[in-house]
């Protein structure tokens, strides 16, 4: 993590101007309306009169009726209504007398001209895709198929979206469908497939409302109902990649924004949302007065033109009038707010701390005094601490003891939320998903633990769905809890039915169960639980042999793998199976890896980036020829960098005025004869780098890779393969770096480490950016900076001594994705996972808040 309190970069300045996506850019003006209207719901999806866009009325929605959806209706009607209410379902004129009124002769022409365009969109027409869907289901209910359920689910969920000018009589005839569904189908019915009509639906994704997350609706209302602008202390917590970044957009429609962050990265990312809506951003990074202080464009009042393009050239950046928010590091901050101050009254402005528990899990920091002082001198009585992971607010009472006293009338608000859309399996070190129920034997440590998770919520997010609903119907058919807590009781309606209410559901019944039936329900749920992937065994030698240990796909005989001649003979010695442990990602367990990258969090970043070398399985033939060739390359890098250091000195000589500046003896930009002659050398050895490249099979998860490492020897089709590209490769051959870096890159493995290569970690960042990285090792670091998207992540063992904010923040590295893929986290130490589900005996970013954040 770069927590560096620097000036921009030059780079940095050019990634913040790079627009977001246009879907991103719907989801931020979402927010920024939503400020006014927190209940505002947003949806893309187009009914058949916003496609045709002729205005609605009861002659033009007949006419469509009949004209585009009627034979389709007719046609479910009579292949699967026979012997069901809607045999005789009938739709009759909106007009009594049966004759509709001539339509406006100019909408007959759109939509008769509409005809062929129309029949190419149904499937992008909202009415199509639910008369595909009701006709799916009624032909489940005629086969007498249980998968009827899922379509019954389906549409009961969709019908909830904010769909404008939908054709009634198509909902008219789908309601009809749907009550006969429902007259004989129970809720326990939707619970036991609820995984695939929940967690793997493709279609409540993606017709699903934007809307704000409660958290979001919940700050907005707190800010806007402020009319007496009273001193307020938010306390504002919820899940990683639920929008709390993004907040200070819809917050800045009506305040001033200061934004506080320890790590520039998350600064960066807002601006660039900022900066892509035309928010005017202005940045203090690395400020000692207010003249450090830049604008960007959208916010200058006073500037010079550049005669030449028109365009801004020179900005007065003391002129602040327009700045909705401004951005910062720490160590900035009461440059920031006096800037902002200048211009703008105190209680206008809104100080928005972003993490500010970074740190807080060290006794001492570098960062330490300056947080100390910026709470000391603050001036805005307004501040919103925003986090994944604040401690309680019991645990920080005199924080808000010393807000009251430097504002008077000061309020407190507390603002906690979960988010469970998706689930994020936690893992043990024997792969096996950990959930409160698979914990404890004894009830009475159960039920403190379920609790626990009842106080913080934040954890639901971690419970897998498939094992929750497994307990559910296991306690349900045996009878273990009252009847007033069944299913059927429990979920009166279908609709009901979502991922947070099985969660919260299951953390009542074990709340509720009588405590005389839980050895036997322990005892059950343990003996049948399986882990989550089919383990990789790995065939340990007794004996000493040549080249290379062998590796066994299980379920087969233990004999010779598949004959390669890059790959070594398997040794003719005994040989003893055993379980790979889920760690071997780069042969036996890397189908396991799936949909995206995997960061791998490590105190020792090196140490888990060698032993991937080392059971990567190449050949040591493989491995020797590519190191030659790495090293061919690294004599030239050598040449290279030396010819290069000689034009330098050859080109330059220092200024009279400044020993340490450069300035260029030949103002006419020309090398001469002699550095020319060095500069043709340097081309031609670069055309001697050698491509450094692996065989497939030794590549984790191509094709050749799994038929030698996946079980049975299946491909898997969602297992991630990286992609590095062969120009990146050849960066990377350059770069004056470690060879083992060049190696890990040759697999599709990078490194995180704040010592490494500046040009190397650029490479690494853009390539995580890109999610074209197969997994990614960093340390601590950047357990808070890294905000990539990745699908699995693992907690090393050398972590143990991570507190139990900076573990939850560890996790909530995973599963960002907008998307509803294979998640997992996966502990290599159990005792970490136990002391995630109960409360810290020492909460030391409680003690460092209340240290830190408080005037005296």
């Amino acid at each position: 993590m770069d927590l560096s309190q620097s000036k921009l970069s030059k780079r940095e300045w050019e990634t913040i101007e790079i627009p977001v996506s246009e879907q991103e850019k719907k989801i931020l003006g979402m927010i920024i309306a939503a400020y006014d209207d927190v209940n505002i719901r947003t949806n893309d999806t187009k009914s058949m009169f916003a496609f045709v866009k002729v205005e609605q009325t009861p002659e033009t929605e007949y006419f469509l009726y009949k004209k585009h959806f009627e034979p389709l209706v007719q046609a479910i009607v009579n292949k699967y209504g026979k012997g069901t209410p809607i045999a005789k379902y009938t739709v009759t004129s909106p007009n009594s007398g049966g004759k509709l009124k001539t339509l406006k002769s100019a909408d007959t022409i759109r939509m008769q001209n509409l005809d062929n365009t129309i029949q190419l969109n149904m499937p992008y027409i909202f009415e199509f895709m639910l008369l595909e869907l009701t006709k799916e289901l009624m032909k489940q209910i005629i086969k007498r198929k249980q998968k009827y359920a899922f379509y019954l689910y389906t549409i009961l969920q969709l019908k909830k979206a904010s769909i404008s000018a939908l054709n009634r009589h198509v909902m008219s005839f789908v309601d009809a469908c749907l009550e006969y569904t429902n007259s004989f189908t129970k809720s326990s019915e939707i619970i036991t497939n609820a995984y695939e009509f929940i967690e793997k639906n493709p279609h409540l994704l993606k017709y699903e409302d934007r809307t704000l997350f409660p958290h979001q609706k919940e700050l907005f209302t707190i800010c806007k109902q402020n009319h007496n602008n009273l001193p307020q202390l938010i306390l504002y917590t919820a899940p990683t990649g639920t929008g709390k970044t993004l907040s200070p957009i819809g917050l800045s429609n009506n305040n001033r924004i200061i934004f506080v962050c320890v790590a520039r990265h998350i600064g960066l990312a807002l601006a660039k949302a900022a900066i892509s809506m035309e928010k005017k951003v202005a940045f203090a990074f690395g400020c000692q007065t207010a003249s450090d202080v830049r604008l960007h464009y959208f916010s200058a009042i006073d500037f010079t033109k550049n005669h030449k393009s028109g365009g801004i050239w020179k900005v007065n950046n003391a002129v602040g009038d327009n700045v909705e928010i401004m951005i910062c590091d720490v160590k900035s901050y009461l440059v920031a707010m006096h800037y902002m101050l200048a211009f703008n009254p105190a209680e206008k402005i809104i100080t928005y701390w972003d993490e500010p528990t970074i740190t807080l899990d060290y006794e001492e920091h570098e960062l330490h005094s300056t947080i100390h002082e910026n709470w000391k001198q603050n001036k805005i009585p307004t501040v919103v601490l925003s986090c994944a992971t604040l401690p309680s607010m019991d645990d920080i009472r005199p924080i808000f003891d010393d807000f009251r006293s430097k504002f008077d009338n000061a309020t407190m608000h507390t603002i906690t939320s979960f988010d469970c859309k998706k689930s994020i399996p936690i893992l043990n070190k024997a792969g096996l998903c950990v959930l409160p129920h698979y914990m404890h034997s004894n009830y009475a440590e159960l039920r403190k633990c379920a609790e626990y998770c009842e106080s913080n919520k934040t954890l639901l997010r971690y419970f897998d769905l498939r094992e929750i609903i497994a307990f559910i119907e296991h306690v349900n058919a045996r009878g273990y809890i009252d009847s007033s807590y069944s299913i059927d009781s429990y979920f009166s309606k279908i609709t009901d039915i979502t991922m947070n209410s099985l969660k919260e559901y299951y953390l009542i019944l074990l709340l509720h169960i009588d405590p005389e039936h839980w050895d036997a329900i322990y005892k059950y749920m343990i003996t049948t639980q399986k882990p989550k992937y089919k383990p990789g065994i790995v065939i340990k030698k007794h004996n000493s042999v040549t080249d290379q240990s062998s590796i066994q796909r299980a379920g087969e005989q233990l004999s010779r793998t598949v004959s390669v001649a890059s790959v070594p003979k398997q040794p003719t010695t005994v040989n003893t199976p055993t379980l790979s442990g889920g760690n071997l990602l780069t042969t036996v367990d890397a189908y396991t890896l799936t949909d995206g990258p995997t960061i791998y969090l490590a105190e020792d970043v090196k140490k888990i980036a060698n032993f991937y070398i080392q059971q990567s399985n190449i050949s040591p033939s493989v491995l020797e020829a590519i190191m030659e060739k790495i090293d061919s390359n690294s004599a030239i890098i050598e040449k290279i960098k030396t010819l290069e250091d000689n034009i330098s000195a050859k080109e330059e000589k220092t200024s009279g005025d400044n020993p340490d500046k450069k300035v260029s003896v030949r103002e006419s930009g020309r090398l001469s004869r002699e550095s020319q002659s060095w500069m043709d050398e340097i081309y031609r050895l670069r055309k001697e780098i050698r491509m450094v490249s692996l065989d497939p099979m030794y590549v984790p998860n191509t094709k050749p890779h799994q038929h030698l490492w996946c079980p049975l020897g299946d491909v898997q089709e969602h297992a991630f393969v990286a992609n590095i590209g062969e120009n990146i490769a050849k960066k990377i051959m350059l770069l004056n770096i470690e060879q083992d870096l060049k190696v890990l890159l040759l697999l599709g493995i990078g490194m995180f480490l704040d010592n490494l290569d500046t040009q190397y970690m650029e490479i690494m960042k853009q390539l995580a950016e890109e999610q074209r990285l197969f997994i990614i090792i960093a340390s601590t670091d950047y357990i808070y900076g890294t905000n990539y998207q990745f699908c699995h992540g693992f907690i090393g063992k050398d972590l143990t001594k991570m507190t139990q904010q900076k573990t939850l923040q560890a996790m909530g590295r995973i599963g960002r994705n907008h998307i509803q893929q294979d998640y997992t986290i996966r502990f290599r130490d159990d005792s970490m996972i136990e002391q995630l589900f109960k409360k810290s005996d020492s909460n030391l970013e409680a003690i460092n808040m209340c240290r830190l954040f408080c005037s005296d």
